[in-house]
């Protein structure tokens, strides 16, 4: 699997509450290796180039940590809207 530099892992989500019942999304990798044609995660609207290529990001515990120690509103996180929550690359 390749590693990316990521910013950030959190994200406030605007409609979650109602919708899903979340306040933050949280995305562990970028990419998914299922090729579901549905899914709207490979829609070219998120520019997201070689979407089937399942990339972690690199010192998720790390950057995931001092982001919830800067949060001020507490609330529940939802995990891998935008890749598989149970990737088949963590299966070894």
């Amino acid at each position: 699997m390749k590693f990316i530099k990521a910013k950030s892992l959190l994200s406030k989500v605007k409609y979650g509450n109602e919708w899903y019942g979340i306040d933050y999304n949280m995305n562990l990798y970028r990419g998914c290796s299922h090729r579901c044609i549905y899914c709207d995660s490979r829609s070219n609207c998120y520019h997201i180039d070689n979407f089937d290529i399942i990339c972690g990001k690199e010192n998720a515990l790390y950057i995931l940590e001092q982001e919830l120690s800067k949060k001020r509103e507490k609330g529940i996180v939802g995990i891998g809207s935008m890749s598989d929550t149970y990737n088949p690359l963590e299966r070894i």
